[in-house]
C-alpha cells in the first residue's frame, strides 16, 4: 500500500512539473526577420520575472501544435481573426494603442511598422534640390526623374503598398497617380535590392522601397539617402495576435506587454538595424505616432479583393498603352 502511495505521489509530481512547464512555455509564429525575432525572444526570456519562455517558429505548424502567439503583418492577423481563430485579450499597454492600429475586438495589437520611403541618389538631389523631393506630388512634377520600383504584384509587401495607396487616395485617384508616374519608371524590379542597386549606381534617380530593405546600407559613404514623404506613406503594420487554439492562455499578454511597454524591444531593433519603426517611438508614456501619416491597407485585406486591385494596376498602369 505504501509503495502504491509513493508511486502515485511520484507520478503526480512528474505530471504537475510537466503541466507547469507547459504553462510557462509559449510558441510564437513570426513573419518578421528571423534574427530580429530571435533577439526579441531572447530579450524577453531573459528579462521577464515570471519564468515564461517563448520559442519562435517561422513556418506555421500543424494544427495539433498551434502557436500561442502570432507576430505577423496586419493582413495575416486580420485573416486569422476573420476565421475566428483569435481570442480577445486586454492589457494596460494595449489600451494605449490607437484604435486605428488594433483589432476592434482586441484580438491583435499593432507594435511596429515598415514604411515605404524614397531612396534618393545624392547627385540627383544636388541637381534638382532636396526641397523638391519631399512628397508624392514631387514625383509627378519633375519631368526628368528616373524611378525604380519593385513590381507591385510580386509579394505581400508590394501588394500592401498598392492597397494602402488606394485606401489613402481612393482607388481611382491612386491608380491615376501611379499611371502618371509610370512614364518615369525605368524598371519594375523582381526583387527589392534591384531598385536599391539601380539608385546607388546612378541608373535611377529615386527608388520607392521599404525602409527595412535599405536601412542596413545607410552609411556615410552610401550614395543615396532616405526620405519619408511628408503627406504620409503606405506602411506594413506588424502586430501581436492571440491564438484561440493555444494551449496556454494565462501568459500570452506578458509578451505583448513587454513588446509595447518596455524600451528593450526598440533597442534590439536598432541594434539589428531592421529599419522598423515603433508605434510608440518615445516609449509607451511618450504618445503614439500620427496615424494620419501612416497609410494602412484597410479595405483590401482579403486575397480576392487585393487580387482585383493588382489586376487593375497591371491593366491600367503597368501595361497600359
Amino acid at each position: 500500500m505504501l509503495r502504491f502511495f509513493l508511486l502515485a505521489m511520484v507520478c503526480l509530481l512528474i505530471f504537475s512539473g510537466a503541466a507547469n512547464a507547459k504553462e510557462k512555455s509559449l510558441l510564437l509564429y513570426s513573419e518578421l526577420d528571423k534574427n530580429f525575432t530571435d533577439a526579441l525572444v531572447a530579450g524577453f526570456n531573459e528579462s521577464n520575472m515570471e519564468g515564461i519562455k517563448v520559442q519562435a517558429v517561422y513556418e506555421f505548424p500543424e494544427e495539433a501544435f498551434a502557436p500561442d502567439l502570432l507576430l505577423a503583418e496586419k493582413r495575416t492577423l486580420s485573416n486569422f481573426a476573420a476565421h475566428y481563430e483569435l481570442m480577445s485579450v486586454e492589457f494596460p499597454a494595449g489600451d494605449r494603442v490607437p484604435k486605428d492600429f488594433r483589432d476592434p475586438d482586441l484580438q491583435w495589437y499593432g507594435i511596429l511598422y515598415d514604411p515605404a520611403v524614397f531612396l534618393i541618389n545624392h547627385q540627383f538631389a544636388r541637381t534638382v534640390g532636396q526641397q523638391n523631393l519631399r512628397s508624392w506630388h514631387d514625383l509627378e512634377n519633375i519631368a526628368s526623374i528616373r524611378l525604380a520600383v519593385e513590381n507591385l504584384t510580386d509579394n505581400l509587401s508590394t501588394q500592401n503598398f498598392l492597397s494602402a495607396f488606394a485606401d489613402a487616395m481612393g482607388e481611382a485617384k491612386g491608380l491615376s497617380y501611379l499611371w502618371n508616374i509610370n512614364r518615369h519608371v525605368e524598371q519594375y524590379g523582381r526583387f527589392p535590392f534591384t531598385s536599391i542597386r539601380m539608385t546607388a549606381a546612378g541608373d535611377a534617380d529615386l527608388a520607392i522601397t521599404r525602409q527595412s530593405f535599405v536601412f542596413k546600407y545607410l552609411e556615410n559613404k552610401f550614395p543615396a539617402y532616405v526620405v519619408l514623404p511628408v503627406e504620409g506613406t503606405p506602411v506594413n503594420l506588424y502586430g501581436i495576435g492571440f491564438m484561440k487554439k493555444a494551449g496556454t492562455y494565462k501568459n500570452v499578454k506578458l509578451f505583448a506587454e513587454w513588446l509595447l511597454g518596455e524600451d528593450e524591444a526598440q533597442k534590439i531593433s536598432q541594434q539589428q538595424k531592421t529599419g522598423y519603426l515603433f508605434l510608440f517611438p518615445r516609449g509607451i508614456d511618450g504618445g503614439a505616432v500620427n496615424s494620419n501619416l501612416l497609410w494602412q491597407n484597410n479595405n483590401y485585406l482579403h486575397e480576392e479583393k487585393q487580387k482585383e486591385l493588382t489586376d487593375k494596376w497591371l491593366e491600367l498602369v503597368r501595361f497600359s498603352k
